[in-house]
């Protein structure tokens, strides 16, 4: 095995995660932030929409550097670590951090523009925004927990 080759996948990896799970923690910030807005200033609210939107590539990005790197690290290490229960894990909860943003994440947005939109045409809509604003909050919680629990996972590798 090529030691700089392993490292320069490893560095690419802790590089992806951390990416991905600052983006995830940032939208959730942003997130916060929109809604303190929306509930004042409907037009800074706007603002602060667009700024998370500019976020929504950021966790790709990392995810994708996760992948290509781990793919990489176990090519390298001829799969030594896919036999370990804590790796097992890991991949199962990096999977479903992608499908629960894929599925949840993306739903929750799409309902929540679809919203703004019916409200901006006068629509009464302050018990939707209720539940979207509630679904939001647990999406962005659920995916933190994950990503922490990977970190930890990958730190200690428990077996």
């Amino acid at each position: 095995m090529n030691q700089n080759l392993y490292h320069i996948a490893l560095v690419t990896h802790i590089i992806g995660i951390t990416v991905a799970a600052g983006a995830a923690l940032s939208s959730y910030i942003i997130t916060r932030q929109f809604w303190k807005q929306y509930a004042y200033d409907k037009r800074k609210a706007q603002s602060v929409q667009e700024t998370i939107a500019a976020f929504r590539l950021l966790p790709r990005i990392g995810l994708l550097l996760l992948i290509l790197s781990g793919v990489s690290m176990m090519a390298l290490t001829k799969g030594v670590f896919g036999e370990q229960i804590w790796f097992r894990i890991k991949f199962g909860l990096v999977l479903i951090i992608i499908v629960h943003g894929i599925v949840m994440g993306r739903r929750q947005v799409t309902k929540l523009k679809k919203i703004l939109a019916r409200e901006a045409i006068g629509e009464q809509v302050d018990v939707q925004l209720l539940k979207i604003k509630g679904s939001l909050n647990r999406f962005h919680i659920i995916q933190i927990s994950l990503f922490i629990t990977v970190f930890v996972l990958s730190v200690f590798k428990f077996n």
